[in-house]
């Protein structure tokens, strides 16, 4: 009986050292071949989607990279297309192999910038490592233009002022009369409105938004223009109803009046203050 399990032992020994020889031939279990460390090729081949479909002008930069997840500032490799009309745009971008790092995640990353908006990737494409291959969908997200962000940081300072400290005068012209209210926070004016009632008739209403620092930020003309600066006084917006946009007279007159409008609400604020 000890000589039969012995023959039994052995039997099992040897057919295991099969299976391992015949695994490490193959490089994987059952005779299939293990993925390869770094997927194979030299060239990155891809589309682009949107989240949301939107038609690009002709003439768009769409930038592509392929980068280290831990170094994104870093591209392995990057290629500038031109893009316009209808997504998905496809992109072919060529590798260094020896550059790549079998233990490291790299992805592809993608811009797309057209006119003022900018499309940024709303999730990571991971390649060539982990079993990621040579091969990628890439979808970006629109973002909001940066005339679009001073517009909803308008409407947000509009809805803010029924908390803010309020002030109010009124003055007569040859051929007007005009009510006044400033709303301010931490002393500094952000928002004014002016009503005018014209002699001859008919009425007129401007609201004048300021930044923290005194700067004129946006000025709405009810039924009228809407005007804006950004930080630096660049012009973000400039709409008329129905399309058109504001002459260069018109605007220095509306940014003129937006300083007159702010000297007189601040000088009140601050007479305030000191009582």
């Amino acid at each position: 009986m000890r000589t039969h399990w012995i023959a039994v032992v052995a039997a099992l020994a040897l057919l295991g050292g099969c299976n391992s020889a015949d695994q490490g031939a193959n490089g994987g279990k059952n005779g299939t071949a293990a993925a390869p460390a770094i997927a194979p090729g030299t060239t990155i081949n891809g589309t682009v989607t949107f989240h949301d479909q939107i038609p690009i002008s002709q003439g768009a930069k769409l930038d592509v990279k392929l980068v280290d997840v831990a170094q994104p500032e870093v591209a392995l490799a990057e290629k500038v297309f031109d893009v316009g009309g209808e997504p998905p745009f496809t992109f072919a971008l060529d590798f260094d192999p020896s550059k790549v790092n079998a233990t490291r995640t790299y992805v592809v990353n993608a811009l797309l910038q057209d006119g003022d908006r900018r499309f940024v990737p709303a999730l990571n494409s991971p390649v060539l490592t982990h079993g990621s291959g040579i091969t990628v969908q890439v979808v970006l997200n629109a973002e909001a233009t940066p005339a679009e962000k001073l517009k909803e940081e308008f409407k947000k300072l509009q809805a803010h002022i029924g908390g803010m400290k309020t002030v109010n005068g009124t003055y007569t012209t040859d051929t007007a009369s005009i009510g006044w209210d400033a709303f301010s926070e931490t002393g500094a004016v952000r928002y004014v409105r002016v009503n005018t009632v014209l002699d001859a008739g008919g009425r007129n209403s401007v609201y004048y938004a300021f930044t923290k620092d005194g700067k004129p930020m946006m000025v709405q003309q009810k039924g009228g223009a809407l005007v804006g600066w950004d930080a630096d006084g660049k012009l973000l917006v400039n709409e008329k109803p129905g399309g058109g946009t504001v002459s260069d007279a018109e605007l220095k007159a509306l940014a003129d009046d937006a300083a007159k409008v702010l000297k007189m609400a601040q000088e009140k604020v601050d007479a305030g203050k000191r009582k």
